[in-house]
C-alpha cells in the first residue's frame, strides 16, 4: 500500500512540474498568442540586420545578452552580398573578430569573442531574401581537447 501512495505523490509531483513550465496565458483580446521574442533580443550582442524575422522552427537560443549560445535562424531581405558585408563589417564594432570568411552561393563567417565562436551562414533563398543562421558556440582552449 505505501508503493501505491508513493507512486500517486510521484505523479502528482511530475504533474504539477510540467503544468509550471507550459504557457497557459489565455490569447490576448484580438486571438494572438503571447508576442514571440525579437531577434534583436534573442541575439544580445550579435548585430541583426534590419528587416530580418526569426525563424523560430529552426532556432534555440540558451542564456541571454552576451552569454547566450546556441542557434537563430533568420530571414533577411536583400542581397546576399549587402548580407555578408553587414555581417563581416558589423560584428567587429561589436567586439567580435573576423577569423575566416568565405563569400559564394553558400557564404560563411567566423568569429571570435572572448570564450566564444560564432559562425555565420549565409544562403539565398528560393523566392528571395536569404537564409541566415548564427551559431554561437563555447570557444576551445588549445591543450584542452576532449576525447
Amino acid at each position: 500500500m505505501n508503493i501505491l501512495k508513493y507512486l500517486t505523490l510521484l505523479c502528482t509531483a511530475c504533474v504539477l512540474v510540467a503544468c509550471s513550465s507550459v504557457d497557459i496565458r489565455p490569447p490576448s483580446k484580438d486571438g494572438a498568442s503571447a508576442p514571440e521574442p525579437s531577434a534583436t533580443q534573442l541575439a544580445g550582442d550579435m548585430p541583426i540586420p534590419p528587416g530580418a524575422t526569426i525563424r523560430p522552427q529552426e532556432t534555440l537560443v540558451m542564456g541571454s545578452g552576451n552569454r547566450w549560445m546556441g542557434r537563430i535562424s533568420l530571414s533577411v531581405p536583400g542581397e546576399s552580398q549587402a548580407v555578408y558585408t553587414y555581417y563581416r563589417d558589423g560584428l567587429p564594432s561589436a567586439g567580435w573578430v573576423l577569423t575566416s570568411s568565405s563569400y559564394s552561393k553558400l557564404s560563411f563567417l567566423t568569429f571570435n569573442k572572448a570564450d566564444r565562436v560564432a559562425t555565420v551562414q549565409i544562403q539565398s533563398a528560393s523566392f528571395g531574401g536569404n537564409e541566415v543562421t548564427i551559431t554561437v558556440t563555447p570557444a576551445t582552449k588549445p591543450g584542452n581537447s576532449t576525447p
